[in-house]
């Protein structure tokens, strides 16, 4: 699933970014490219489950030591029955927290329920201070901690993550001084409140630069992935991008009982075009063939590769041999319209393509079986003349044979 994901948000880089690096803003650090900073987030949403499921733990193991805490201070008669029962509480709300946690599956979605809890778990916390005004010295380390872990740990993006810190910030400290009155001494008061915009200050510039930071090498990871897939000539997809696809789309068509489909395409007499027009001119050439396939092929599933020298491959999953043969035909009609010039090919004056159009309903075997069946049917065309289509489904293994 993970390959899967990865291959998808490559596919959109290259069409909607073009080999431009991707941008991250400066003081919300989040990717300018809207889609990517979606694949951005679901690519992260493993890792930020993990990290909340480990803070809810930590927070069950230190609500049940405070629970222990406070049932012996009920004992001996220091603290009351209603923070007894509060400590009780928040024993099972890390708990109740995991339990929908493990439910969730959208990113979006995790982040504001995350938002939820923090909130909640962050009254708790200032509702045991209260009930516990003895416990005044734990007041700026608590905000400052909090602010911290909003910042820092948690999943949020840096605007959620600065919202909510400076909620808590300002309600925090009011908090604080309205639950004590006039015990709380001023200079504490302000002291405290150093702290915490000191706090918010120090955590809004770390998590900007780590946001920033973790963003931007998830694009350049995407550009460099994008880079190492194109073929750097025609700028459509290489054989290493066609390898993965084909592996990828042969194991979906397996579990989904679908066809998959497979063209071999071959310039018909390149040799000769190559040796009178000049490489430079050839390389014109296969760039404007390239364009031509992929102005064709127009569903977004499939993938139009260069396999190699004068080679292009189409792949189309969902497509059987009926459906491969009408798209096989209409890029042979596509290219005569094109009318582009062969001065030295014995077929005639105009560039041709021959084509072996391969189809897969029985894939127990290995994809590159297709590839190999593709091709001898390629090479059918070829022998019966080239500037033709040999159409043929893939037998069983042990039974292969060109149709």
């Amino acid at each position: 699933m993970t390959d899967a994901r990865n291959a998808a948000a490559n596919e959109r880089l290259s069409a909607e970014l073009e080999l431009t690096p991707v941008a991250v803003t400066r003081w919300s650090a989040r990717l300018v490219a809207p889609q990517v900073e979606r694949d951005y987030l679901q690519h992260r949403f493993a890792e930020d489950r993990r990290r909340v499921f480990l803070l809810l733990g930590l927070v069950a193991i230190a609500s049940f030591l405070n629970f222990l805490v406070e049932w012996d201070a009920y004992g001996r008669g220091v603290s009351s029955q209603a923070a007894l029962m509060q400590a009780f509480v928040l024993v099972w709300l890390p708990f109740a927290g995991l339990a929908i946690a493990m439910r969730v599956r959208s990113p979006l979605v995790f982040e504001s329920i995350t938002l939820i809890g923090v909130a909640i778990g962050t009254i708790g916390r200032l509702g045991m201070l209260t009930l516990r005004p003895d416990m005044i010295q734990l007041w700026p380390t608590l905000m400052v901690g909090i602010v911290f872990v909003i910042y820092l740990y948690l999943p949020l993006r840096l605007v959620g993550a600065t919202a909510l810190a400076i909620c808590f910030s300002c309600v925090a400290p009011f908090w604080w001084q309205l639950v004590l009155g006039d015990v709380l001494p001023p200079d504490v008061f302000y002291r405290g409140l150093v702290w915490v915009l000191l706090a918010n200050a120090l955590g809004f510039t770390a998590a900007n630069s780590l946001q920033r930071s973790q963003r931007t090498q998830y694009a350049q990871g995407l550009v460099m992935n994008h880079l190492l897939s194109t073929d750097a000539m025609t700028g459509i997809p290489n054989r290493r991008r066609f390898d993965a696809a084909l592996a990828r789309e042969w194991r979906r068509c397996r579990r989904a009982g679908a066809p998959l489909s497979l063209l071999m395409i071959d310039v018909d007499h390149f040799k000769a075009y190559n040796d009178h027009c000049g490489h430079p001119q050839g390389d014109a050439c296969l760039r404007q063939l390239a364009q031509l396939l992929v102005g064709t092929i127009k569903r977004p599933g499939d993938i139009v590769a260069r396999y190699g020298g004068e080679e292009f491959v189409v792949l189309m999953p969902d497509i059987g041999a009926a459906g491969a043969l009408a798209v096989a035909n209409k890029l042979a009609a596509a290219l005569r319209h094109a009318d582009i010039t062969h001065p030295r090919s014995p077929a005639g004056p105009r560039m041709t393509i021959s084509i072996g159009a391969a189809t897969a309903r029985n894939l127990n075997g290995e994809p590159a079986a297709l590839v190999e069946f593709a091709d001898r049917l390629l090479y059918a065309a070829k022998a019966a003349g080239r500037n033709q289509v040999s159409v043929g489904q893939l037998p069983v293994p042990g039974a292969l044979r060109a149709a």
